[in-house]
């Protein structure tokens, strides 16, 4: 994703702050006070806040934010699908837009064999 580098710092300390019994619950008590725990600008943290948004790493919970269970893994398989599947619908799937920065290289396989028959 095309993100600032204010995006990928907030998203860094979103990641170390939210509940993780919570899957990925990060409590904002004011937007204020929240950019004052993360040390940016309550600007910056406005504009990282809705890029992330955008770019679907993060969607709204009331006042509050949540990572996307799928970028966090916190508890066990069943939780964490359940949490997968409560994402809301609309929000931006990170996932959805292919990579056009890659590209398929022929061949690599040249003189190898599958053993796996």
């Amino acid at each position: 994703a095309d993100l600032s580098v204010s995006a990928y710092k907030l998203f860094h300390k979103m990641c170390a702050l939210q509940n993780r019994k919570d899957h990925g619950l990060v409590l904002i008590e004011s937007q204020v006070k929240f950019a004052e725990q993360v040390g940016m600008s309550q600007a910056s943290v406005s504009r990282s806040l809705k890029q992330l948004a955008a770019h679907g790493f993060i969607y709204p919970d009331g006042r509050n934010w949540r990572i996307r269970p799928d970028f966090v893994f916190n508890g066990n398989g069943a939780a964490q699908g359940e949490a997968v599947q409560n994402i809301p619908a609309g929000t931006p799937d990170p996932y959805a837009a292919g990579r056009t920065d890659l590209t398929v290289i022929e061949g690599g396989n040249e003189g190898q064999t599958d053993d796996r028959a």
